[in-house]
């Protein structure tokens, strides 16, 4: 399933596991013209996808993703006022899809995420990093302010005196910082990243995609929301979600006392 991406990776297993991998170490992933294509590729292939339930990002090499191509910034119709807001508004158009995707995603970091590399583990809904991974909102070291979401996602993520602490001074925090400012989910030996993200995948996997993908949308907006909103998302998500197959299989389930379709507490049980 690869073979129509340039800078990236995509495959999905017969569990309905997807895994997309950013595939430019040499550049250090940085955000190719083609890497944005193969971006939009993956999405088209994942909103396509029923079959897809959870979406693994990841890079292939020392970092996660180096964020933007600084070699071409120095071309004087990229700098032009006109060209580089289009630009900034065309990357939205797929990137705010990704942000509102119907399955739960999962960045994978191992190395560095910076600059638009920060900005796409941002948008993920589950950061798993490994031991030498590192966080920068780079931006501020050019003299540009951040982008592809950042000013969205890090405030909500970290609180607003950590994000501006990070795009103010530029700096890079090690897992450790970013774990102590909630930026991520779990932090994992270097080798053993990808197999944890697979292993959290899988769990997700078992539950009601639709269910998942619904409480995603609404909880997604309940920053910016007032509580009269909320609840009509809620009561309007309820009402579907109780039409699902799904549902209707998990209440038979309890009622007849069998073993629960998604159950994340026995999932623990049986590991251990």
């Amino acid at each position: 399933m690869s073979e129509a991406y340039t800078d990236a990776t995509f495959n999905i297993d017969d569990s309905g596991i997807a895994v997309f991998t950013m595939n430019r170490p040499d550049i250090l992933n940085a955000l190719t013209d083609e890497l944005k294509a193969d971006y939009v590729r993956m999405l088209d292939a994942v909103q396509s996808n029923d079959d897809v339930k959870v979406l693994i990002i990841t890079g292939n090499g020392r970092a996660f993703s180096a964020g933007g191509n600084v070699k071409a910034m120095g071309d004087p119709k990229r700098a032009q006022p006109v060209n580089g807001r289009s630009r900034i508004l065309k990357l939205h158009d797929w990137f705010e899809r990704l942000h509102n995707l119907d399955c739960p995603v999962i960045a994978a970091v191992d190395g560095m995420a910076y600059g638009g590399g920060f900005a796409l583990a941002l948008q993920a809904d589950f950061i798993l990093a490994s031991e030498r991974s590192k966080f920068c909102s780079v931006f501020g070291r050019i003299g540009l302010v951040p982008d592809m979401a950042v000013f969205y996602a890090l405030p909500r993520t970290v609180g607003m005196q950590n994000a501006k602490d990070l795009m103010f001074t530029a700096r890079s925090i090690d897992v450790a910082e970013a774990d102590a400012m909630d930026l991520i989910y779990s932090i994992h030996p270097n080798g053993e990243l990808l197999p944890a993200a697979h292993a959290l995948a899988a769990r997700l996997a078992q539950g009601s995609k639709h269910a998942i993908g619904v409480t995603k949308k609404i909880v997604n907006r309940s920053f910016q929301s007032d509580y009269s909103t909320m609840a009509q998302m809620e009561a309007d998500g309820q009402a579907i979600m109780a039409t699902t197959d799904f549902h209707k299989e998990a209440v038979r389930r309890f009622q007849s006392k069998e073993t629960p379709l998604y159950n994340w507490d026995a999932m623990d049980k049986t590991q251990d």
